[in-house]
């Protein structure tokens, strides 16, 4: 129906005006991300030198499986770093969507680096428990007291930056999975200086492996639904359609497809049935429900097809 498509077009500009405050919002967490992510690859970068020369100095596994998860925390930093300015690039007639699934690859690729790097901790941790080495504790403890400063600090900057999707999260991850290999390497260290077993050294080792395999198989999880383009975390598909058939003027919902191009910038297209046949009819109730799926659901980028009926009926 002409009418009824020309209330859709004039409904999608009236949503875009209302995107644009979302769009400058997330625009201001992007770049305060991306300084974060800057700020934590130089700390990192610096301090991965310092203690891959202790960890090679006193014959510590877990000193030197904590270097190991900094080097991929340092490339993970960086590979956040890249698809974060990558993401800000303006949209192109065949980017319509712009950069933002860049930052899923870059969140995709650190999974997998951290998955490496512990399959690899776990695997020299083995053989070291076979041939124990001796380790010089107090030069372990006081390195991973400050690796665990720098970790923490860098954590906490990326987590202020208010930049929660995928990418972030994955830098996120290296800092936290990094942080816990230095408590590790600190109680393997306490252990030592104390007499007790040089084992506790690889034993501590493994334990960090488990952890941060534990943490990224659900953010793996996570980035493989976006590219499969599911219906995000926390998003009922099934509570959309009843949100959009509570407006009065839908008669049925005959499409809906939800998708998320990264955590929290979910995109949804609704094809609608509805008896209303002008113009102002059909745009009033593509703002309603537009304003209803943004409120209730956090659904900020909704496009709107209309199909005439002539016999309404109870929606869905």
């Amino acid at each position: 129906m002409s009418g009824a498509d020309a209330a859709h077009t004039h409904g999608h500009e009236h949503a875009h005006e209302g995107e644009h405050g979302h769009d400058h919002h997330h625009h201001h967490h992007k770049n305060a991300g991306k300084q974060a992510l800057m700020v934590a690859f130089v700390a990192n970068a610096a301090f991965l030198v310092v203690e891959a020369g202790v960890g090679w100095w006193t014959s510590s596994l877990a000193l030197i499986s904590d270097a190991v998860h900094m080097l991929t925390d340092v490339l993970a930093l960086g590979v956040a770093l890249v698809a974060a300015s990558m993401r800000d690039r303006p949209r192109t007639p065949t980017a319509t969507f712009g950069n933002t699934r860049v930052s899923v690859l870059g969140a995709l690729l650190n999974g997998s680096l951290a998955i490496g790097a512990s399959i690899w901790i776990v695997v020299e941790a083995v053989e070291r428990l076979a041939v124990p080495v001796q380790v010089l504790g107090s030069p372990v403890v006081a390195t991973a007291v400050v690796g665990l400063g720098v970790n923490l600090v860098s954590a906490w900057w990326l987590h202020r930056s208010g930049d929660h999707g995928v990418n972030m999260r994955g830098a996120l991850l290296h800092m936290l999975g990094d942080a816990l290999g230095s408590v590790a390497a600190i109680v393997a260290g306490v252990v030592i200086v104390a007499g007790g077993p040089v084992e506790v050294d690889a034993i501590a080792s493994v334990v960090v492996g488990a952890i941060i395999v534990g943490s990224a198989v659900p953010l793996l999880r996570d980035v493989v639904s976006i590219l499969l383009e599911r219906a995000p975390r926390g998003v009922d598909p099934v509570a959309v359609k009843a949100t959009i058939c509570a407006d009065p003027s839908v008669s049925d919902v005959i499409g809906l497809h939800i998708w998320g191009l990264d955590d929290g910038d979910v995109v949804a297209t609704v094809v609608a049935v509805t008896a209303e046949d002008s113009v102002a009819a059909a745009a009033a109730a593509a703002a309603r429900i537009k304003a209803g799926l943004k409120d209730t659901h956090r659904i900020a980028h909704v496009t709107i097809e209309w199909q005439l009926t002539t016999k309404p009926e109870p929606c869905c």
